[in-house]
């Protein structure tokens, strides 16, 4: 009788590491990358607003870029960061400014400088939110925020009004 109580004690130990109970199912589902992403972000000490599902502003002020938001949006398993430096119908692109944007694209680290789909100049990086923690997350907005400034800085005398 002993021997049948410490087989079946095994075995329920066994089944138990297999099925995992309800509260680590509910772990499980809260592991999603926006949620983590949102503990992070909090974790970060910046001031930072909700802006959608999956989509926050984190408020900045910067040197030459008086204030601006390095927005945090995820998909799936990656977290892009990114600001937009000025809207395409502002922006006045030169060769001489695009040069300059190229080479801050390789002066710059982590971050890449270019014009999305909609014709806006913006600086981004992408981070993998699986192995991501919040030093990581600090350093990379941190960047974000600093190459803003700088781009900024570079192409300020290229913004105006419509064109």
């Amino acid at each position: 009788m002993k021997k049948n109580l410490t087989t079946a004690t095994l075995l329920l130990a066994a089944l138990a590491l297999c099925f995992p109970g309800p509260a680590a199912v509910a772990q499980a589902q809260n592991n999603k990358p926006s949620a983590r992403v949102a503990v992070l972000l909090e974790e970060t000490g910046y001031p930072y607003s909700k802006a959608a599902d999956n989509v926050w502003a984190i408020d900045f002020q910067g040197k030459s870029m008086p204030k601006f938001n390095v927005i945090a949006s995820t998909h799936e398993d990656v977290l892009v960061l990114f600001t937009i430096v000025a809207e395409k119908d502002s922006l006045r692109l030169t060769p001489g400014v695009i040069q300059k944007l190229l080479q801050l694209n390789g002066d710059l680290d982590r971050v890449k400088i270019g014009i999305d789909k909609d014709g806006d100049l913006f600086v981004r990086t992408d981070l993998s939110i699986r192995v991501l923690d919040v030093r990581e997350m600090k350093e990379n907005i941190e960047q974000v925020a600093a190459a803003t400034d700088v781009v900024y800085a570079t192409v300020k005398s290229s913004i105006g009004g419509p064109k």
